[in-house]
């Protein structure tokens, strides 16, 4: 037995509850209720002595066992359910299908859906079949009823992908295709048409920012129009942007306006705020923190947004929450194991970002423009 740090010995480690019956023999709530057993056992116990030998000794083993046995049945469902649904589909593929007499050629006519599609014969003396759609090549299969399935198939694939052309040739509507050869400029919206798999017309992306190469070359810089997520954005160059539809003005009105940081880009690069966004949004979180990051973000957002009317007071704020953030983490009662280290350099760079920021904008680095002051109230 470890003694403590004041030189008492440590209290000993209650048995875990780590059953005895064999997983394969327990119902779902079972494993799912020794499982939660264990994980409550194994954070109550998070800061005793002698809990990691135990947990890799006897708790970790138990936990992968019933792991196991719960994945293996999960798949066994999924499967099954799979399994299930392709019978219930090629059910409703042979209700469409119909194979007529042998012609003189030896070949059996298909219909499908009344129509008749395609052929099916016997591969020369073997028990392989050929099957034929439209006229076109001929392929391989096993029987009879496999061929006349795969002939379904392959029109229902070639029907799904002519309405896929004709959906990529009509815009969507409130959009107007652009005639050919037209450039884009910043802040421009368009939607570009989609793969030969898939939706037949792209999200609205906007054009961030435009960009000239040597030799010509014309680059975009797209973000998404519809949500402010520019991690998802990416680059296209000019010359594979052949085809493109633009937003009807109804349209591009009911979209939202352009973010602060493409809109006013220059000013948004000279505020550099968004390390103290990204610690203050991975605290919020963690207990006893969310009040406290929550107001903080809401006044960053507030200054990012050019809708502060006092930028370095509200700078002030969000760092003296930073510091409060700091406080809480680093507090020994609030302290969690698994993710204390983490949490305090989240915290500290936190207020180190802000109260950086809040002197930038003491000494007018952060002032809004004269011409973004306008937009504001135009």
């Amino acid at each position: 037995m470890s003694p403590t740090h004041d030189g008492r010995p440590a209290p000993a480690l209650p048995d875990p509850p780590v059953g005895s019956a064999a997983p394969a023999g327990m119902d779902d709530t079972a494993l799912a209720t020794e499982l939660q057993a264990l994980d409550e056992f194994q954070r109550e116990h998070a800061h005793s002595p002698g809990i990691f030998r135990l947990a890799a000794d006897t708790i970790a083993p138990r936990r992968g066992a019933l792991n196991r046995e719960r994945t293996r049945r999960e798949r066994e469902r999924r499967d099954a359910a799979k399994a299930a649904a392709e019978r219930e589909r090629l059910r409703a593929r042979q209700a469409r299908t119909a194979i007529g007499q042998r012609n003189e050629e030896g070949r059996y006519p298909v219909a499908v859906d009344g129509r008749e599609r395609g052929q099916v014969w016997r591969a020369g003396s073997g028990r392989d079949w050929w099957y034929q759609v439209d006229g076109g090549k001929r392929y391989l299969t096993t029987s009879r009823w496999e061929a006349a399935d795969a002939v379904v198939c392959t029109v229902d694939a070639r029907t799904e992908a002519a309405a896929a052309q004709r959906r990529r040739e009509e815009p969507p509507a409130g959009w107007v295709v652009a005639p050919g050869g037209e450039v884009l400029e910043r802040l421009d919206v368009v939607r570009l048409p989609g793969p030969d798999h898939g939706p037949a017309w792209s999200r609205p992306w906007r054009v961030g920012r435009r960009e000239e190469h040597p030799g010509g070359r014309v680059s975009y810089c797209l973000e998404p129009a519809d949500v402010d997520r520019p991690q998802e954005g990416y680059v296209l160059f000019a010359e594979n942007l052949r085809r493109f539809a633009r937003p009807a003005p109804a349209t591009l009105a009911a979209l939202p306006l352009a973010p602060f940081r493409v809109l006013h880009a220059e000013e948004y690069s000279e505020r550099r705020l968004l390390n103290v966004s990204d610690e203050l949004s991975s605290l919020s979180d963690v207990d006893g923190c969310s009040e406290s990051a929550r107001r903080a973000l809401e006044l960053l957002g507030a200054v990012e947004g050019g809708c502060s009317a006092d930028p370095a007071a509200d700078m002030r704020k969000v760092a003296a929450l930073a510091w409060e953030l700091l406080r809480i983490v680093t507090d020994p009662q609030s302290r969690h194991w698994d993710s204390w280290w983490y949490d305090r350099g989240n915290a500290q760079h936190a207020v180190r970002w802000a109260t950086r920021a809040a002197e930038r904008f003491e000494e007018g680095g952060g002032a809004l423009t004269k011409e973004y002051r306008r937009w504001l109230h135009s």
